[in-house]
């Protein structure tokens, strides 16, 4: 009868905005260790190094939002959050995880346009699993240092080359090599990282990280710990609100 109220979209941070998503296992009563999902969103000011010439991301205004919640559930908060941050209004929009295709599936529904980028950590551990299944372990971290300068300058089709000359075909091939090398196939396309430094775009999921001990393991995993649904939630929930500086958001008890 009112007619409809539109709501404010507000500003983001900054033109680029990176958003990040993972999960952590906290202790439940009567349920074990259950998946505590947290995503982080943050400003992206980057910055260009006189001497060196590079230019240097750094992440700011972080905020989160984490929950015992299934991926569906998670998908809209995720995207609550990310209204309440303005990235409907971003310039650019830096999705940063590991490999998980919840990850992936969610920020295709939340963001229609989006630039999409594997950890690079992630991707470093598949080479060395690689690098492991393949040679001695001494032998080993050379490979893994000449894969990564392939790597941060996106020479792919050389790197997969040069794994495809370590088993010709028909060669037996190691279970983890194969889950590695699939691993990095499948996440082609988000590893483009000498474009992304040079735009400017973080390349590292370490806020989200950070999110996860800082937002869930500090408060909620020390020792002998073990947290009802309801009250594991209910502390997720402060923890958000104080970590994102909303704290004053939090309604006072009548």
């Amino acid at each position: 009868e009112e007619g409809v109220v539109w709501r404010d979209v507000p500003k983001p941070d900054s033109e680029v905005m990176a958003v990040s998503s993972d999960g952590v296992m906290v202790n439940l009563i009567n349920e074990g260790w259950k998946e505590v999902k947290v995503v982080s969103i943050s400003a992206v000011t980057p910055t260009l190094d006189e001497e060196n010439g590079e230019v240097e991301v750094n992440l700011t205004h972080h905020s989160y939002r984490a929950g015992l919640w299934d991926a569906a559930t998670f998908t809209n908060h995720h995207w609550a959050e990310s209204c309440r941050r303005g990235l409907e209004k971003a310039k650019t929009v830096v999705c940063i995880s590991d490999g998980a295709l919840w990850i992936w599936a969610m920020v295709f529904l939340c963001f229609s346009t989006r630039i999409e980028i594997l950890d690079w950590w992630h991707a470093v551990q598949r080479l060395w699993d690689i690098a492991l299944g393949t040679y001695q372990p001494a032998n080993a971290a050379p490979w893994v240092q000449q894969a990564k300068g392939w790597l941060a300058r996106s020479r792919l089709r050389y790197l997969f080359r040069q794994i495809r000359c370590l088993y010709p075909r028909m060669t037996p091939m190691p279970e983890p090599v194969r889950q590695a090398i699939g691993y990095l196939f499948r996440n082609r396309h988000r590893m483009d990282y000498a474009s992304f430094r040079q735009q400017g775009f973080p390349i590292g999921s370490g806020t989200i990280e950070s999110a996860c001990k800082t937002v869930v393991q500090a408060r909620m995993k020390q020792a002998g710990m073990r947290w009802s649904r309801n009250g594991a939630q209910s502390m997720l929930a402060l923890r958000c609100l104080l970590l994102s500086d909303r704290w004053h958001q939090l309604p006072l008890p009548p």
